[in-house]
């Protein structure tokens, strides 16, 4: 076991008390991950074409959690025209290990960590579709997530491991580099196992590598979901607490002083994306034919001229089924009313404080 693994240990003894559950969390990941580099091995020498497969014009699906990203990203998966990967090929994304395990996987359901998750928002399985993000947090067992789930209890948001993990240039020396590369690796298997020719993923935090994805992938197109800060904080926070609740009891083991900093440190990580995109934005940074800014209540009440402007901003074709589609979920919607919300005063925030924080997003996405 490695210093940092060995000191996130601390942090989640310290948070919640002895526990054994980490431990073996820790023995699976292992074991996941010398599967992993054995089939990833194996792919080079039984199926090298998938290296040399071209990431096309690679579409990236941006925005805050819970602000309608998983919605779309599924969706515009039935064009056929995209690779995305499901869960279980998240942890073990070889062509191999697909070949191998496909047939089977779903008898590995108790050990998965989509058990954790609540269904209120969407489904979460082994066979779903879910964010790109947590390729490196499995591979490297770092980042975003892992700060969001766990060492954010006990860290400052101001501290030098937070501004490493949410803004690259604090970054160790090629860090990004790793990160990407594992990313590129990873989408090409993905592009050789479902014959799609280009990939479309999915992540909050890569809207905060904007810069290198425009200069790395000269074709991309940029998808940003926008949703109002006082239903997607509260969500996003419930998400994650939601899990670890499941996990270790966290609302009734951990210290109300440690909710408290932990509570205030997501709210603090959850308004730095939306203002670090929009800064971007703002500067002119980001040339317009490569970006589409998608408001949530478009998406939910007008889906059909929405997914229409997509499409075509996307470059794609779908087929008929996919217009079909389009108009059964756009007849859904209209007569669907979400029960799933939370209220900020749950996380010690307040609906004043949301919108006075982040007045600009009301401001200049059109928001009520």
């Amino acid at each position: 076991m490695k210093a940092d693994d060995l000191q996130l240990y601390r942090t989640i003894l310290q948070t919640f008390g002895p526990r054994l559950r980490p431990l073996g969390t820790y023995a699976l990941l292992q074991l996941l991950h010398a599967l992993d580099l054995g089939t990833r091995g194996i792919d080079h020498l039984v199926y090298p074409g998938f290296s040399r497969l071209p990431l096309d014009r690679p579409v990236f699906i941006l925005g805050n959690p819970r602000s309608g990203t998983t919605f779309l990203h599924r969706f515009l998966l039935h064009t056929d025209a995209f690779a995305a990967f499901a869960l279980w090929e998240l942890l073990l994304p070889a062509v191999s290990a697909n070949r191998l395990l496909r047939g089977t996987i779903q008898r590995l359901a108790p050990l998965s960590p989509a058990r954790y998750h609540s269904a209120a928002a969407h489904e979460t399985g082994l066979r779903d579709v879910e964010t790109d993000e947590l390729l490196t947090f499995f591979r490297y067992l770092e980042g975003p997530f892992l700060w969001s789930y766990f060492q954010a209890w006990q860290d400052r948001w101001d501290s030098p491991q937070a501004r490493a993990v949410f803004n690259p240039a604090d970054e160790a020396p090629g860090a990004e580099e790793r990160v990407l590369g594992h990313l590129e690796a990873c989408w090409r298997r993905s592009l050789y196992i479902k014959r799609r020719p280009r990939v479309l993923a999915k992540g909050s935090t890569l809207a905060l590598r904007i810069p290198t994805l425009l200069e790395r992938y000269p074709g991309c197109r940029l998808i940003y979901m926008v949703r109002d800060p006082v239903e997607t904080i509260p969500s996003g926070i419930s998400l994650i607490t939601g899990v670890l609740d499941r996990a270790y009891d966290a609302s009734r083991t951990a210290r109300a002083d440690d909710r408290r900093r932990y509570h205030e440190n997501l709210y603090q990580a959850s308004c730095h994306l939306l203002r670090d995109f929009h800064q971007l934005w703002r500067s002119g940074a980001i040339p317009a034919e490569r970006l589409r800014i998608v408001r949530y209540p478009d998406l939910m009440h007008d889906l059909e001229r929405t997914l229409a402007a997509l499409v075509e901003f996307c470059e794609l074709q779908p087929p008929p089924a996919f217009l079909e589609r389009v108009r059964e979920q756009a007849d859904r919607q209209r007569q669907h009313q979400s029960q799933h919300r939370y209220a900020p005063e749950q996380f010690g925030l307040t609906a004043e404080r949301i919108r006075r924080d982040l007045r600009f997003v009301y401001e200049d996405y059109g928001l009520e």
